[in-house]
């Protein structure tokens, strides 16, 4: 099918694809639940007979056959009509990419979308298209869903089959969905995971018993994420949740940097093929060295604090149904704020620690700043728990309207 000239005319000013499948084939008479609606791909994903790019500029090697998460999109009715922009190799977090150019937010284009999925949040929350795919591993998925006030769910690690997918840190790796709303969050990951479809989405608020961490998430936050984050737990509580603060996490302090060991040290097995490729940037370079340079003894006492880390979450899961944080300190920062490294590296300090447990994690949008910048908050559930705490989402949503904000310059059903 043609892509829609609206479509083609703002992604030239936001870049959050670096594909537009113009032959992507319109399944009018499909059925399914994902019937007709557009969806980009994060391009570290195979989609048969187009070049997966992983961020880097050619030559490009074409996918011979469909990652297994686009089988079941398609299979689903999901018209596939582009790939989405991301980081080098999917290795930072503000997808500024030298190549497909640099991704810009549709609430400021003067500030990042955050990364590595940043075209796949840029894509929904500009209206460009109804669902899209990435990946997460120390937070790609949930902090560009913060910055663009959009919906994402971190599966439960092995949840989502990874087949087709560019590997980065595959004890962490994950892939999921994108979307305005929970609702249409819960329905892409039944049809990833293979689940069944259950129509009733929305859990019961007032049954939910929901943990605060005292320290360290809530420490040096910008004061509209502060405030965000509070307005979020008033629902809870009108809705006649039970919030209360948690105490077994004292650990997280030591844990960012156990992440950083860990997913720089399985990162260099899968990229250490292109620390000499011309065509990675120095920055990325970079990053594949400080894999190279963790010791076999500072990746065991790493991986010492990660399994602590993991038996304290799990304590506190015992007690609570979901664990609440915000999804990023500060609202989006500006392209030109500094070192891209470090501010990518400050951008995942509150979603690093729980892509360590394995556990589901949904970003959702709550309260803006005053300048109208998104806001985003996590719930975490137990292990085997993503519907659960979706379910959570969809009843947040159904009482709150901060996920029905829209940029200006968002488009209304382009592809219709």
């Amino acid at each position: 099918m043609t892509v829609p000239a609206r479509v083609r005319a703002l992604d030239a000013e936001l870049r959050a694809f670096t594909q537009l499948l113009d032959d992507a084939p319109r399944q009018e008479a499909a059925t399914g639940p994902l019937a007709t609606w557009p969806v980009a791909v994060k391009d570290n994903i195979d989609v048969a007979g187009t070049p997966r790019t992983d961020g880097l500029r050619g030559p490009h090697q074409v996918a011979a056959a469909d990652a297994e998460v686009v089988r079941r999109l398609r299979a689903a009715g999901a018209r596939i009509v582009a790939k989405a922009n991301l980081e080098e190799l999917s290795f930072a977090a503000t997808t500024q990419n030298p190549t497909y150019g640099a991704c810009r937010n549709p609430w400021d284009t003067d500030r990042i979308p955050g990364g590595s999925s940043g075209g796949s949040a840029v894509a929904v929350a500009a209206g460009l298209v109804r669902l899209a795919i990435g990946t997460d591993t120390g937070g790609s998925l949930r902090n560009p869903a913060a910055f663009c006030g959009v919906t994402t769910i971190r599966p439960s690690h092995g949840l989502v089959p990874t087949l087709g997918v560019t590997p980065l840190s595959p004890s962490m790796d994950v892939v999921g969905p994108i979307a305005r709303s929970a609702e249409d969050v819960l329905a892409a990951l039944e049809v990833l995971a293979g689940w069944p479809v259950i129509p009733e989405a929305a859990a019961d608020l007032s049954a939910l018993r929901v943990g605060v961490p005292e320290e360290y998430f809530l420490d040096d936050l910008e004061p509209a994420v502060a405030r965000g984050f509070e307005d979020m737990l008033d629902v809870l509580r009108d809705a006649g949740a039970a919030v209360r603060p948690v105490r077994g996490l004292r650990a997280v302090h030591r844990v960012h940097a156990a992440m950083a060991a860990l997913q720089n040290s399985e990162a260099v097995r899968h990229l250490y093929p292109f620390w000499e490729d011309p065509r990675v940037s120095e920055g990325i370079r970079g990053r594949i060295d400080a894999g190279r340079a963790v010791t076999v003894r500072e990746a065991e006492r790493a991986l010492a604090v990660a399994q602590r880390w993991r038996a304290d979450v799990g304590t506190t899961l015992a007690e609570v149904d979901l664990v609440a944080v915000p999804a990023t300190p500060f609202v989006a920062p500006r392209a030109d704020a500094g070192d891209l490294t470090e501010t990518s590296r400050r951008i995942n300090r509150l979603t690093g620690c729980w892509s360590l447990t394995g556990l589901p994690v949904v970003s959702l949008p709550v309260t803006p700043s005053d300048s109208g910048l998104p806001v985003g908050v996590q719930l975490v559930g137990a292990a085997g728990r993503d519907r659960a705490v979706l379910g959570a989402a969809v009843g947040l949503q159904a009482m709150t309207d901060w996920h029905t904000a829209r940029p200006p310059v968002a488009l209304e059903n382009p592809w219709d």
